[in-house]
């Protein structure tokens, strides 16, 4: 026999307690009083026994059911409840459903604390990385002005060299403080997407336009799959689309060894365009997509930083197509190179 609620607990040990009154009465009257009581008296005295252990032991029950329990409650939602604040249906399985609630604060709480772990690790990843970005122009930028106060200054060959090279470790910094910035601005939501029509293929060649010079330093050719004659129009954010498109071309470029082809491909899907950035360059291993869009996070750490890059370009990648409510995505074989795609919706 289950007794799941106070209720039916109460009832059942009042039926036992009335049974043995009833037994004990019985016995005494035989022996001593000698009265002769009838069935219907004893029935009666039977139910009245019951009520009124009945009553006491669920008034004394809920007493203590509620004391304790609110305790509990008390102490896992870390404040002062009273009996309004916590209403229990005492005909309810009350030590149940608080074992259930019990449960579920136990599962969300250690959820909480893997998640503030997680977080815990990137802080420090992230602090660290940031530290060592920081370090490379600073340590070069430092060592120019001190080789230009120890004489290079008097020397006009000299000084207008590491002044220019100081510059171009000020520009990497200053690139890097602009793309946190805008990290920052797109996590907690401060920057707004101009969703218009714009001809997509328009915003390549453009971007293609911007890294020609780049991509003749290591005679890769930016090119398109095929002849796109007409234009291909979707519904994006121009500016941050073009950022997107420098980026993953970009880092195409980065990646790429010499005398390669990086090429765009559009497809069309429903009422998408499917949008891919192809190269064939070193590739990346499936141990590095999981964490391939993360913050500074990079496949080959020396080579791209002896590139000068800011290590954020695939972050701010991310956050852009997730602000278009789109997604991107990687496949990529080691040795033969990769491929970035990600879909917008047509205009």
């Amino acid at each position: 026999m289950k007794l799941n609620t106070p209720i039916q607990f109460s009832a059942f040990c009042s039926f036992l307690s009335s049974i043995v009154i009833l037994f004990i009465i019985v016995l005494i009257e035989d022996k001593y009083l000698n009265s002769s009581i009838s069935k219907f008296e004893y029935v009666i005295a039977f139910l009245l026994v019951f009520l009124l252990l009945g009553g006491i032991i669920f008034i004394f029950l809920e007493i203590f059911i509620n004391k304790k329990i609110r305790l509990l409650y008390k102490l896992i939602q870390n404040q002062k409840l009273t009996k309004p604040d916590f209403p229990k249906n005492m005909q309810e399985d009350v030590l149940t459903a608080s074992e259930k609630d019990v449960l579920d604060w136990v599962k969300k709480n250690q959820e909480e604390i893997i998640k503030l772990k997680e977080d815990e690790r990137f802080r420090r990843e992230f602090i660290g990385n940031l530290a060592h970005e920081l370090k490379t122009p600073i340590f070069s930028i430092q060592g120019y002005i001190l080789t230009l106060l120890e004489g290079g200054l008097e020397d006009g060959d000299v000084n207008k060299k590491f002044l220019i090279r100081a510059q171009k470790g000020v520009d990497r910094i200053n690139r890097l403080v602009q793309d946190l910035d805008m990290i920052t601005k797109f996590e907690s939501e401060k920057i707004e997407i101009n969703f218009e029509k714009n001809d997509i293929l328009k915003i390549c060649k453009d971007a293609f336009e911007e890294l020609e010079l780049m991509a003749k330093e290591k005679n890769i050719k930016l090119c398109f799959s095929k002849d796109y004659s007409s234009p291909i129009s979707v519904k994006c954010d121009k500016v941050k689309m073009g950022q997107v498109i420098r980026n993953l071309v970009n880092n195409s470029i980065y990646y790429s060894n010499d005398n390669s082809v990086i090429q765009m491909r559009f497809s069309s899907f429903d009422d998408n365009v499917l949008i891919e950035v192809e190269d064939n360059g070193i590739g990346i291993d499936e141990a590095h997509f999981p964490r391939l869009f993360e913050r500074f996070y990079r496949v080959d750490k020396s080579r791209a930083r002896n590139e000068g890059g800011t290590g954020l370009g695939l972050s701010i990648v991310k956050h852009i197509i997730e602000a278009h409510n789109q997604n991107i995505q990687v496949r990529s074989t080691l040795g033969e190179g990769s491929v970035f795609y990600f879909t917008l919706p047509k205009a």
